[in-house]
């Protein structure tokens, strides 16, 4: 059974940059993928292009930034169980185009399937989904 993918982030702003914005290659629409952190963020990377000895194109995968503090909280189960999530540029900044003393600017969009993620009640507290259950075959 296939599920559809709704918006769950509309657009967040990607924290700690670590690569030069200019130059990665990046554009609005550009793939993006997520991957938990070993110190508990959520990390947004991107498969790049790159050559290799000035010549030899290649494919490499870059941690471009993690998801802010309210956004990880939302994604982390389902990023941590390994659900499917759409994940595209939708804003960039690059860094000659900032102001002084601004950097850059990344904003990533997630779709995916609502049921797996957290839920954000009014009074601050996040509820996480129960496990997924192994689902027998369909009768």
């Amino acid at each position: 059974m296939y599920d559809l993918l709704q918006p769950l982030i509309h657009k967040a702003a990607v924290h700690d940059i670590s690569v030069h914005v200019a130059r990665t290659g990046l554009s609005i629409g550009s793939e993006a993928e997520l991957h938990p952190l070993p110190d508990g963020r959520v990390g947004v990377f991107a498969r790049l292009s790159r050559r290799f000895l000035g010549f030899i194109p290649r494919q490499v995968t870059l941690l471009i930034g993690v998801l802010g503090p309210q956004a990880s909280a939302l994604i982390a189960p389902a990023v941590e169980r390994g659900e499917l999530l759409r994940v595209r540029i939708v804003g960039l900044t690059p860094e000659h185009l900032t102001a002084p003393g601004f950097g850059p600017e990344v904003h990533v969009s997630v779709w995916g399937d609502p049921k797996h993620i957290a839920v954000w009640a009014h009074d601050g507290t996040v509820s996480t989904p129960p496990p997924l259950k192994s689902e027998g075959p369909v009768t």
